[in-house]
């Protein structure tokens, strides 16, 4: 009534499998937490089936890698058929045992093919990471953060009321997903030029350079105060910093010097009725907005960079944006000063200043390049609706480039408000003649 015949089968040591790749790379690991899954393809480019008598994880139990051949979980499977010109998945996580190292170590192990009496194998490479871990935690009064090891956070960290957290030059701190920073008492990060303290998301695989949303953010409670970041690299995350609430004393919430934030889910920096003041600043690639200044407050940034560029999602919302209040309820002053700067972007109107409460608004812009169709600022040195043609905002260059309208255009005057404006962000020095506007300078 019916028939089968048995495939044939391959069996010439000649016949060999091909692969995907040669070797399976997992970028920095830190120790004790998990990776992604990678995967990579087995092949059979062969006319008839062939047998693949084993295939192993090399260091079996011991390894710190596991595998997943065809929906099957194991360190090894024998005896296994591969239908001519089909091809497989194998799935690869790892998870690496701490040490004492404090340099990144190599962890290798392979997977081995047995297959008509050939050997063939995928190498498997992750450089591992000791770290120091926080889960969920509030930090000791008056810790400091060295650069010997990386930080990573799961949940949030805090900072407690009257105490502070010092964060030195080069120190790398990561946070898993929905994780950050919450400041009662006061940080201060003190990175340099050559060695900027770095804030991003827990995963360091290529794919995820310029993700946004990868975790929450730094968040100054009301009763922070003398708050100071310097030289640091905001990234990924929702809100970069938040700052809440008016100054508990006649100082700013928060100083930001030579401060990079970039690809922000919703917004780069916001403060409720905050002070904030900003000195070679670059703030780009927002989702929402770059600037929000809400309920009044005062807001102060000399030679910064606010760039809309659409490049890893498109905004539908001004560049910056500072009110009184939503609803006209609230009496809060707000005091915005904007001078040697660049508000840029691929809308009409990029600067939003529209709701208004019952308190005073003073605006002292001057000297800027202005993405904007309010012609009340078509004055005070102000350039209006030029491209400041950044040589490679995509790539996060905001240098100009020599046709730019913006060299030569900032007010002198405004270096002799902070030490860090003599020089930009890259640390170029600024000439004794008039400066070029935004936080990096022309390299003439």
């Amino acid at each position: 009534m019916y028939s089968c015949r048995k495939d044939s089968l391959i069996t010439s040591s000649e016949a060999m499998l091909e692969f995907s790749l040669d070797t399976l790379f997992f970028d920095t690991v830190f120790t004790t937490r998990g990776t992604a899954t990678q995967k990579f393809m087995v092949y059979n480019p062969h006319d008839k089936s062939i047998k693949i008598s084993r295939i192993d994880l090399a260091r079996g139990n011991s390894s710190p890698y596991r595998i997943n051949i065809d929906g099957s979980p194991t360190v090894s499977m024998t005896e296994f058929s591969l239908l001519p010109n089909d091809s497989i998945y194998i799935f690869v996580d790892v998870t690496i045992d701490p040490n004492s190292s404090l340099l990144p170590f190599i962890v290798k192990d392979s997977i081995v093919f047995t297959t008509n009496g050939n050997l063939q194998d995928i190498k498997l490479m992750t450089w591992g990471q000791n770290a120091n871990f926080f889960r969920d935690s509030m930090l000791e009064c008056n810790t400091i953060w060295d650069s010997d090891l990386p930080y990573v956070i799961s949940d949030h960290v805090g900072v407690d009321n009257n105490c502070k957290l010092t964060i030195m030059p080069g120190v790398k701190v990561y946070s898993d997903n929905y994780s950050g920073i919450f400041v009662w008492g006061t940080l201060e990060v003190l990175g340099d030029t050559n060695n900027p303290v770095v804030f991003q998301g827990l995963r360091t695989e290529q794919y995820y350079n310029d993700i946004p949303g990868q975790w929450w953010g730094i968040h100054f409670i009301r009763e922070s105060k003398n708050n100071y970041i310097r030289n640091a690299e905001i990234r990924n995350g929702t809100i970069g910093i938040r700052v809440d609430s008016s100054s508990i004393n006649f100082n700013p919430n928060l100083v930001l010097e030579n401060v990079r934030v970039e690809n922000m889910s919703v917004v780069g920096i916001v403060g409720y009725t905050a002070h904030i003041e900003g000195y070679n600043c670059i703030v780009n690639n927002s989702c929402k907005y770059l600037v929000v200044g809400e309920l009044g407050g005062i807001y102060k940034f000399y030679q910064s960079t606010f760039a809309h560029n659409s490049c890893q999602c498109y905004s539908h919302e001004p560049a910056v944006s500072f009110f009184n209040t939503d609803n006209g309820a609230i009496k809060n002053d707000l005091h915005v000063v904007l001078a040697n700067c660049i508000i840029w972007g691929p809308k009409e109107e990029e600067m939003d200043f529209t709701r208004t409460g019952e308190g005073a608004r003073l605006f002292e812009i001057s000297d800027c390049m202005l993405t904007t169709e309010k012609t009340e600022f078509d004055n005070n040195g102000n350039i209006i609706n030029k491209d400041p043609l950044f040589v490679n905002p995509c790539q996060y260059n905001y240098e100009l480039d020599s046709a730019s309208v913006a060299i030569d255009k900032g007010d002198n005057a405004v270096l002799g408000l902070s030490t860090y404006l003599k020089f930009d962000l890259s640390g170029f020095e600024r000439t004794d003649g008039k400066p070029d506007l935004g936080a990096l300078e022309y390299k003439k």
